[in-house]
């Protein structure tokens, strides 16, 4: 069946939004998986790995019974989120770098009118592009969370098309926030909808791949040894943590491709691009 190109530069509604983003990933999802694997999946094997350490040193290490030894790990824990956290948005930034790198062409060229080798060099300067987008908005939803929860959420959704905004236009990091905070105030609710959506899909899917790791705590809890101050996890929970955290990783594609269309539905709404039919040239 001969696949169509999908317009990113249209107003859609909501619906057709979600639909034509699964559309373009069932189309281009060989493509789109090949970069991924070549370009970002080794470094999301490796936060993948920082994570289970992380992880493995601070629920094997947990000894409620000494609130001395707890207490004095407080400040280390904190700075090892810190620096886990750092990992996890350069591993979301060079993800977007590369997808959107592959939307850009997309649109510019044409369905299958370009090759891989046209557009790797703008993986790593797209990529750059993101994580200084996703620093400033991690910045500024972080100051937003300090005073209250409110205005932390309404930071992080009227700014989430910042990145896409930034790669695309490639206009300057301040022209970037401003421009996703004027398009999103214009769907405020729906682009609320879609990033709930879009990661909302991904914790689910993470969710269910960790209901053994869950069903394996749980139990521990329920039958263990009242004077059991620590848990031995078995190497298959380790192992099961990092696959859910690489495929969690990946699938932020999803959200990421409901922000492209919306960023561009919101785009035409301001300014619609003329289409002219080549047909229609004499």
């Amino acid at each position: 069946m001969e696949q169509k190109e999908i317009r990113f530069k249209e107003k859609r509604e909501l619906g057709i939004i979600i639909s034509d983003s699964f559309e373009f990933l069932k189309q281009e999802y060989k493509s789109v998986s090949k970069l991924v694997f070549i370009y970002v999946l080794p470094f999301v094997l490796l936060y993948a790995a920082v994570q289970v350490w992380f992880q493995r040193n601070i629920l094997s290490g947990i000894d409620m019974s000494d609130q001395e030894i707890l207490l004095a790990n407080i400040g280390p824990f904190y700075m090892n989120l810190f620096v886990l956290m750092l990992f996890n948005l350069f591993v979301q930034s060079l993800l977007a770098g590369t997808f959107y790198s592959y939307v850009e062409a997309y649109i510019n060229k044409g369905k299958d009118k370009f090759e891989t080798p046209e557009i790797t060099s703008r993986f790593f300067a797209n990529s750059l592009l993101a994580l200084g987008a996703n620093l400033a908005f991690f910045i500024i939803v972080m100051f937003g969370i300090i005073f209250c929860i409110v205005p932390g959420i309404y930071l992080a959704n009227t700014l989430s098309l910042v990145v896409i905004a930034f790669i695309y236009e490639k206009k300057g990091l301040s022209d970037a926030l401003s421009r996703s905070w004027k398009l999103v105030t214009r769907q405020w609710w729906n682009t609320f909808i879609l990033n709930i959506l879009g990661f909302l899909m991904v914790y689910a899917i993470g969710l269910i791949l960790s209901i053994p790791s869950m069903l394996f705590g749980f139990g521990n809890t329920v039958i263990g040894s009242p004077d059991t101050t620590t848990v031995e996890y078995p190497d298959w929970y380790w192992i099961l943590t990092g696959i859910t955290a690489v495929i969690t990783t990946i699938l932020l594609v999803i959200p990421f491709t409901f922000q492209a269309f919306q960023y561009f539905n919101l785009s035409e709404r301001e300014k619609p691009t003329i289409q002219i039919d080549p047909d229609s040239v004499l």
